[in-house]
């Protein structure tokens, strides 16, 4: 194995999805091997300055004009030709084409073309679209959890998302298209962002596909733990509806404490209505978000949905700053309740917990999750020796 192809749909730091995808493409880079990065929307960071990088240097589909979301959003045949072309400089025998997101740009289209030419495929399921045609198994406008079987009856009869029956009658297009190309079944190797996310997502995958769970990296450096804590509880994501992040604003006014949004997304002006006090710094770079980490009183993890890992938790525990989660949520795995950090159910036991969470508490909190990870972190070291592993097991 000599050449690596990173393929997501984004190339900026604009969620842990594409944080994942640029750190493992510049760390395996390093290593001397020849790693290329294929994206769906324009190179927006520099740390791809030194890898060769194509982009189809489109918008998300979620955002694109009306014309545009009809001619791709169920299958970009351009992206498919233009990925094909790109491929004719690389061979199948020693490549491996790593996929990370294709949905929202790329779309099936990029994978048919990798595989009808005999190409190594892996894919990290960081969200769960490859089963769920709206990607979270979320009903929106209910906000909550759905349980119907994906592509069912049941399924294609509920409006579950945040823009009506036209994006959903276009997103059960899209995903009854992957279904009937069997697009998972191209994959020769799947990779689990968590033990959790594999429980919901494994009973709709083929019983014979190899996988393996592999943790997201945070990183190989070992800090002091932080002295730094302030009163601030601070998340860090997408501000999407399904992330939680107005009834964390409404639940920091309710219990008299700060709140503070690293990112962005439409929930935006949701939630200065109801906290207008709440800070909001838009998306940071890396090494900025580390230092508003260290400076908080916790990392909260809101989400509504089922969210698949949680990096701005570990990012967070590996610092010294324990982290505050949503049981619906997989970042669970990392924090011990009462221990490491805290356990909640709902807006109203979140106050309670934003309200009794002293400077004292957080740190005694955040020391004993400090100490634990490092016990064995989730290193990039860690992270890309398991990522080889299962490249080698491909050939």
């Amino acid at each position: 194995m000599r050449n690596i192809i990173i393929v997501c749909d984004g190339a900026g730091p604009t969620g842990g999805t594409e944080r994942v995808a640029i750190t493992t493409a510049v760390g395996l880079q390093k290593r001397g091997y020849n790693v290329a990065y294929f994206a769906g929307e324009p190179i927006a960071t520099p740390e791809l300055d030194a890898i060769r990088t194509v982009s189809m240097d489109q918008a998300d589909a979620y955002h694109a004009s009306k014309a545009e979301v009809l001619k791709r959003f169920v299958w970009n045949t351009e992206a498919g030709a233009r990925f094909g072309k790109f491929l004719e400089e690389f061979a199948p025998s020693d490549t491996v084409i790593h996929v990370h997101a294709f949905r929202r740009v790329l779309s099936g289209a990029v994978i048919k073309e990798a595989k009808r030419r005999g190409f190594k495929l892996v894919f990290t399921l960081h969200d769960f679209g490859v089963v769920c045609p709206n990607t979270t198994f979320y009903i929106a406008p209910q906000n909550k959890i759905c349980t119907l079987k994906p592509l069912s009856t049941a399924c294609n009869a509920c409006q579950c998302t945040h823009r009506g029956w036209p994006m959903k009658l276009m997103q059960t297009a899209r995903g009854a298209n992957l279904a009937r190309k069997k697009v998972v079944n191209d994959f020769d190797h799947l990779i689990y962002v968590s033990e959790f996310s594999r429980r919901i997502i494994e009973p709709f995958i083929p019983a014979d596909k190899p996988a393996t769970t592999i943790y997201n990296p945070v990183s190989n450096d070992k800090q002091d733990v932080t002295t730094d804590q302030g009163a601030a509880f601070t998340y860090v994501g997408r501000l999407s509806q399904e992330k939680g992040v107005v009834g964390f604003a409404r639940a920091a006014k309710a219990a008299g404490v700060t709140c503070q949004f690293i990112g962005d997304g439409p929930e935006r002006e949701a939630i200065l209505e109801v906290n207008p006090e709440a800070v909001l710094t838009g998306w940071l770079s890396h090494a900025e978000v580390q230092t508003k980490i260290r400076q908080s009183r916790a990392v909260v993890m809101p989400s509504l949905w089922y969210e698949t890992a949680g990096l701005a938790v570990i990012e967070a525990i590996a610092q010294g700053v324990p982290a505050i989660v949503s049981r619906t949520c997989a970042s669970t795995e990392y924090v011990e309740h009462g221990v490491t950090g805290v356990h909640y159910q709902g807006e109203k036991e979140l106050t309670a917990v934003l309200s009794a969470m002293t400077e004292e508490q957080a740190q005694l909190l955040g020391t004993e999750a400090y100490n634990r990870y490092w016990q064995d972190p989730l290193s990039t070291k860690k992270h890309l020796d398991q990522l080889v592993q299962v490249y080698q097991s491909l050939f």
